[in-house]
């Protein structure tokens, strides 16, 4: 059976913590009792200084409103291309908007300090509806953002043909946050090159997203000391331009809590892992741990090596839950030694609408093999920061979150 992983509409179950959402203040209309409200944008600021950028506003270029923006600004940027328009944001409590439809900068083979599009080495940084797209610089690293110091949270923007998507520096104290973005296209060719590229900072939260083709490099690669990825569709598709190495990578450890994604690997790859976890060093973070729950995987890559996990024989603690794993894929090996592992399912592809549901005639037997209480395996550490295992949300499309209307009751990541 052939998936359709790029449906816009498609459905899947979701993880979410409280970081993840919004207020309702945030919302221009009333929100929808059913929708979560992740759907609404930047918080707004309290007395900022307001900068448009247009063809017929103050500022005509994006370049020009950062060097005359000061602290607790926002920006709104005219619908249009702005090519060349590079940035650098020093500024703290900034938010950034398209408004009137969409932005696209093009990097038309500019770049600002060798870095990309734009580099953010300020405070609180929001950037909400822009498109960056072919981000190139001499180490080949040109990022559409590159994240220096502060903390970013980025909404509903695009990040297409970049030699890296988005990049971060290796500070503890930044805390990295992206929504219902996209991310396709990127990486050098090389395969040092990424979708996304987070370095060993304090936090990343990732979800909502779309992480597609990446030229040899990973749709998602973090070292940060928490890299939280939930609810997103990080699919590298199956075509001639599929050739993603790992589709998560980890490799520096910490915690990794991987759930509620639609996971899937192409028949290109030349990697036989899914996912990666603390290979390079497992000694950046006392503690290393990866949680992967209620995930959906879906390979094509024909092989019988197959593995969902690479990570050391030692040192780490792995927990493998709720997720429904295709039966051409390996999810233990021998020299793997997991803290728990429990409610998985190994499916038959022909078991899978293109839905990712289980067909039918297979629920009930899902629904037994389900375990329940797996946020038991969670430190204190990290349920303290309001992280959970287990869905109550599902994803409708790639913006709009729908609540539950009953607790998860089978592996994988679809439930409704």
């Amino acid at each position: 059976m052939k998936l359709n992983l790029f449906t816009l509409t498609i459905v899947f179950a979701v993880l979410l913590s409280a970081t993840l959402g919004c207020s309702k203040k945030n919302q221009d209309t009333p929100p929808d009792p059913n929708t979560e409200e992740q759907d609404c944008g930047c918080e707004p600021l309290d007395n900022a200084t307001l900068l448009q950028v247009g063809a017929d506003k103050t500022y005509k270029t994006v370049h020009e409103a950062a060097a005359a923006a000061g602290n607790n600004s926002i920006i709104e940027i005219d619908a249009g291309t702005y090519k060349g328009d590079v940035a650098l944001w020093t500024q703290d409590n900034l938010l950034i908007r398209a408004v009137g439809g969409e932005v696209i900068l093009d990097a038309d083979g500019k770049y600002v300090d060798g870095k990309g599009i734009w580099e953010i080495r300020g405070g609180k940084v929001c950037v909400e509806g822009i498109t960056f797209i072919n981000a190139k610089v001499p180490d080949q690293n040109g990022a559409g953002i590159r994240l220096t110091s502060g903390n970013l949270t980025v909404i509903r923007c695009r990040f297409m043909h970049n030699e890296m998507g988005m990049m971060t520096a290796n500070t503890q104290n930044i805390h990295l946050t992206v929504r219902n973005s996209e991310f396709g296209y990127g990486g050098y060719g090389t395969g040092f090159s990424h979708n996304i590229y987070v370095g060993q900072i304090g936090r990343v939260d990732i979800s909502g997203c779309w992480f597609h083709h990446s030229n040899r490099g990973h749709l998602i690669k973090s070292r940060a000391a928490i890299s939280h990825i939930y609810c997103n569709l990080i699919a590298d598709g199956n075509d001639n331009d599929s050739r993603s190495s790992y589709i998560i990578d980890l490799p520096s450890g910490g915690q990794g809590i991987i759930a509620g994604n639609i996971i899937q690997k192409s028949s290109r790859s030349e990697q036989m892992y899914v996912l990666n976890f603390a290979t390079e060093s497992n000694s950046y973070y006392p503690d290393n741990r990866i949680y992967i729950a209620y995930n959906t995987v879906i390979n094509h890559r024909v092989s019988s090596n197959n593995r969902l996990l690479n990570t050391p024989a030692s040192g780490v603690k792995i927990y493998i839950l709720n997720n429904a794993i295709p039966d051409n894929t390996h999810y233990n090996d021998y020299n793997m030694r997991t803290e728990a592992e429990l409610g998985n399912i190994v499916y038959d592809p022909s078991q899978l609408t293109t839905a990712y549901h289980p067909i039918p005639s297979i629920v009930n037997s899902w629904k037994e093999a389900h375990a329940s209480n797996i946020d038991s395996n969670l430190p204190p550490a990290l349920t303290s920061q309001s992280i959970s295992l287990v869905p109550s949300h599902q994803y409708l499309d790639l913006m709009k979150i729908k609540k539950l209307t009953a607790a998860p009751s089978m592996p994988g990541a679809i439930q409704e």
